[in-house]
């Protein structure tokens, strides 16, 4: 028995099947890709807090000296826990913001106090920071 080779190419192989195969693939990816631009990352809700304000109008500073003096200043005046919450009582219910700064050696402890006593008395309340100078932006 004699076998024969047969060297033409089938058309359908090398011409047909490659055209239907890329709009089959097109359409997959269209159909499917769709779904995953729809809906994209992962759903997060924050818990609810006093410190996501939107931005505030009518800002009041309260500046904390560090250590020795330890002194409180609002209103361009040096104070302390209890003349600060006699200041603050008349604007109380007004859309006031409380912006606490800190000097670098005030301690912590001292911060929450004065924190804590704003939040009591109804204001909202930012803790400024500044940049380190030894760090990059």
């Amino acid at each position: 028995m004699k076998l024969q080779r047969s060297p033409q190419l089938n058309p359908a192989l090398l011409y047909i099947v490659p055209a239907i195969q890329l709009p089959l693939i097109l359409v997959f990816f269209i159909l499917l890709g769709g779904s995953y631009l729809l809906q994209p990352g992962f759903s997060v809700s924050l818990p609810d807090s006093p410190f996501v304000l939107s931005p505030q109008r009518g800002i009041r500073v309260v500046t904390l000296a560090a250590p020795p003096s330890t002194a409180i200043f609002f209103a361009d005046q040096e104070t302390d826990l209890a003349g600060l919450r006699r200041a603050l009582e008349p604007m109380r219910g007004g859309p006031q913001t409380l912006v606490i700064r800190a000097d670098r050696g005030v301690l912590y402890d001292r911060v929450m106090v004065v924190l804590n006593m704003a939040l009591e008395m109804g204001f909202p309340a930012v803790l400024a920071t500044a940049e380190s100078e030894g760090q990059a932006p």
